[in-house]
């Protein structure tokens, strides 16, 4: 067991492997990153894995429009497809949507709107006759999270991090106001800089009470279904606001998620990992609905897990949070992943140089929720 560091990270997915991969950039030595399973065993490993910069808060924008970049740059080793993104509505919710494709014209991104007909050009499969009209961002797609994290992990491990697999932290341990560094289970680690990025594990590592995380822990769920044979193969990576169905290939199978209810957890080691029928049900409905020639798709597989929301549904990353030499990345929401290599920039950033220099993540303070 390693007993010091300059900076220690908990937790291996793929916040913690981002920021390690970026402060090693940095020049930074003894990176020793603490996973309790696995590099990506975790909440990373199930999540869909969609980049794009249709999205509601211009800073979150600006972050995923960064990250856009860095899973171009390395798309064969993060497995980005860049297949498109197409976000269709109905007349309902058409305001929020021609909203927020405005702000990313207004901020010089892409973003084209398609009428109903032209919805139907791009992807002759769609039902388009309920639909209004969409957003269509060419260059976005979606990146594999695997692939994602370990490219990360890989590329701390080779600037000297150490990546400590099987290792399970049980306190982060802080004296007289300063980080002392964290207790496992093989044994105590010295590290003047301790950064907690366990997700659904953050509420119960996080040793500063009087600085209390408004993080509340939800069962989340996704499926990946087959599809018919004959059916193309190339399709975009595509969201539906009257159906609330979100989709994208993924190989032989598509992964088809629906906006759902997201159920309370108060226990993130104990919860039902097995995906609701009437979950799967709602699902098909409306991959059937929005493609009618997906209507004999059968569900592959189910994956439940956990995702960590705070109150705005924006994350918390932010330090020295109350503590010298305390950092935290938490509360991503279940929308985290996008724009991970901004959020990891940025915060090998703060914690080197003292400010942000590429990325700002000012906005995601958690003093925002004390005002």
């Amino acid at each position: 067991m390693i007993t010091t560091a300059s900076v220690a990270i908990v937790g291996g997915g793929v916040m913690g492997c981002s920021l390690a991969y970026h402060l090693t950039a940095l020049g930074v030595q003894d990176v020793v990153l603490l996973e309790r399973q696995g590099i990506c065993s975790g909440e990373t490993a199930k999540s869909g894995g969609f980049v794009q910069t249709h999205w509601s808060s211009s800073h979150e924008v600006r972050l995923i429009h960064w990250s856009r970049g860095f899973f171009q740059e390395w798309a064969q080793a993060c497995q980005y497809q860049p297949i498109g993104y197409l976000h269709v509505t109905g007349a309902e919710k058409e305001p929020s949507v021609r909203e927020t494709h405005e702000m990313l014209l207004q901020l010089g991104f892409e973003s084209n709107w398609l009428s109903p007909r032209e919805i139907k050009k791009l992807q002759p499969l769609l039902r388009v006759d309920d639909l209004s009209g969409g957003t269509y961002e060419p260059s976005s797609g979606w990146a594999h999270p695997v692939a994602t994290t370990r490219f990360f992990a890989e590329g701390a491990r080779q600037r000297g991090a150490s990546l400590l697999e099987g290792v399970r932290v049980l306190q982060i341990a802080q004296r007289s106001g300063k980080i002392q560094g964290v207790e496992t289970d093989q044994g105590f680690l010295s590290a003047p800089v301790v950064v907690l990025a366990a997700g659904p594990w953050s509420l119960q590592l996080h040793p500063n009470p009087a600085l209390p995380l408004p993080l509340l822990n939800k069962r989340g769920q996704v499926c990946y279904m087959n599809r018919p044979a004959g059916l193309p193969r190339k399709e975009l990576a595509f969201y539906d606001e009257v159906t609330g169905l979100y989709t994208h290939p993924d190989g032989d199978t598509n992964l088809v998620g629906l906006d759902w209810h997201f159920e309370p957890v108060f226990g993130p080691d104990h919860y039902d990992g097995e995906i609701d029928q009437d979950y799967l049900e709602g699902a098909h409905g409306a991959l059937s609905h929005r493609f009618p020639s997906m209507a004999q798709a059968q569900p592959i597989k189910g994956l439940v897990g956990l995702y960590d929301f705070t109150p705005d549904g924006h994350p918390i990353v932010d330090g020295p949070l109350g503590l010298e030499g305390y950092y935290v990345m938490a509360g991503f929401s279940g929308a985290g992943f996008k724009s991970s290599p901004a959020l990891g920039l940025g915060l090998a950033e703060l914690i080197v140089h003292g400010q942000y220099r590429t990325v700002n993540l000012d906005f995601l303070k958690l003093s925002r929720f004390r005002c």
